[in-house]
């Protein structure tokens, strides 16, 4: 990454900034629940919600950004361990909530498989751009099949990483759910998104 503020670093905060509010959600269904109260939740949101250009430390962007993600992501999986610990019949509400968020995240609905990869890519916090977790292999108007040649999500999940991948399944089905395109698992980190 650049000593500058460039395109890519935006569209990675954007990235961040939306799991936050995947966080915001979360945390305001548990307290509509009583399953946390609104002081608790706070333990697990952030406060940091200023542009970018205020936000950032210049003189170290990779850096602010690598911490930037590396805080989303371990908020964002204490507070579903911790929800789901008291009551793990919670998680299929979570993914309901998470299926919601990426119904209300979608400003424009993809009309071919390419447009419902970038929106997916637009959206998950896969690490930095650096890391190059989304790696396609195959496409075509109606088909994308890519791999995630890392798995940057399950060290935060104390050896339930499996929870993530299925919130984030939730997530794309919500993102998704308004196109006819549908994300399908294919094993081994393979998904293709296709009718």
């Amino acid at each position: 990454m650049s000593a500058f503020l460039g395109p890519v670093h935006f569209w990675l905060y954007k990235k961040i900034q939306l799991q936050e509010g995947l966080i915001d959600a979360i945390g305001t269904y548990a307290v509509k629940n009583g399953w946390l109260t609104a002081d608790e939740v706070k333990a697990y949101q952030t406060a940091e919600r200023r542009d970018l250009t205020e936000a950032v430390d210049g003189s170290n962007i990779h850096g602010w950004l690598q911490g930037r993600i590396h805080d989303s992501e371990g908020r964002l999986a204490d507070l579903v361990t911790t929800l789901t610990a008291a009551d793990t019949a919670r998680f299929d509400e979570l993914k309901e909530v998470a299926c919601s968020f990426g119904k209300a995240a979608v400003t424009e609905v993809p009309a071919t498989a390419p447009e419902a990869f970038h929106l997916l890519d637009d959206t998950l916090l896969n690490g930095m751009p650096c890391d190059r977790v989304m790696n396609v292999v195959e496409s075509t108007q109606d088909t994308v099949i890519w791999e995630e040649t890392q798995d940057l999500h399950g060290e935060f999940w104390n050896g339930k990483g499996d929870c993530y991948y299925k919130l984030r399944s939730a997530l794309i089905k919500g993102l998704l759910s308004g196109s006819t395109f549908k994300l399908k698992s294919l094993g081994r980190r393979q998904y293709e998104i296709s009718k």
